[in-house]
C-alpha cells in the first residue's frame, strides 16, 4: 500500500512538473522582449523608407515600416497579418487594435494620466503604439519607443518618446522624437492610446 502511494505521489509530481515547465516555456514565449540595439535599426529603417518608392507591382512596399518597426523595438510581429502576407497599412491595423484581445485601451492622448502609463509600459519592454482616426476614417499609427516624458509646448503636456513613418508625407517621419511630432495639438483629441498584454 506504502509503496502503491509512493508511486502515485511520484507520477503526480512528475506531471505536475511538466505542466509547469509547459506553462513557462509558453509564457516565456509571449514575454516581452525589446531589441538592445532597438535605435540603431529604427533610424537604418527610416532610411530605407525615405529613400522607399512604391511601384505598380510593389504599391505596399513602402507602408511595411509601420508594422515592421514593432517587430524591430518589441520583437513581436502582430501586426503582420499572415491571411494577406504582409504587414497591415495604418488602417488595418487600427481596426485590429479594437477587436484584439491582446491590445488594450490605454486612454486618450489628451490625459497625462494615459501619456505617462504609455512611456512607462515601453520602458517596461511592453509593446504601446498611438492611433489617430479622423472623421472620414483615415489612419495613421506611431511606436511608442522606450525613453522619457518631453515636455510639450503644442500639447501643454509631457508626451512618451515616438517613432513616425507617414506614408503620405515621408518628410514629417522620425525616429525618437515626442509624440506631439506625430499628431498637431487639434488632433490629440482623436488619438488613442494603445499597449499590448503579455
Amino acid at each position: 500500500m506504502k509503496r502503491y502511494f509512493t508511486n502515485v505521489n511520484t507520477s503526480f509530481i512528475k506531471s505536475a512538473l511538466a505542466i509547469v515547465m509547459l506553462i513557462t516555456l509558453s509564457c516565456a514565449a509571449q514575454s516581452q522582449s525589446l531589441n538592445a540595439n532597438w535605435k540603431q535599426d529604427l533610424t537604418n529603417a527610416m532610411k530605407t523608407f525615405l529613400g522607399c518608392q512604391d511601384t505598380l507591382n510593389n504599391s505596399r512596399g513602402c507602408s511595411k515600416f509601420l508594422g515592421e518597426s514593432l517587430h524591430i523595438v518589441y520583437r513581436i510581429n502582430d501586426f503582420y497579418s499572415q491571411k494577406t502576407g504582409r504587414y497591415m497599412v495604418a488602417g488595418e491595423i487600427a481596426s485590429f487594435l479594437k477587436s484584439s484581445n491582446q491590445w488594450k485601451l490605454l486612454g486618450p492622448s489628451y490625459d497625462q494620466k494615459t501619456l505617462t502609463q504609455a512611456q512607462e509600459h515601453a520602458n517596461a519592454k511592453k509593446a504601446v503604439v498611438a492611433v489617430y482616426t479622423s472623421t472620414s476614417g483615415s489612419s495613421h499609427v506611431v511606436l511608442i519607443n522606450p525613453g522619457v516624458l518631453q515636455s510639450s509646448g503644442s500639447w501643454g503636456l509631457s508626451v512618451p518618446t515616438a517613432t513616425s513613418f507617414l506614408l503620405s508625407q515621408p518628410d514629417r517621419s522620425f525616429v525618437d522624437k515626442g509624440l506631439s511630432f506625430a499628431f498637431g495639438k487639434l488632433l490629440m483629441k482623436d488619438v488613442s492610446i494603445y499597449v499590448r498584454s503579455y
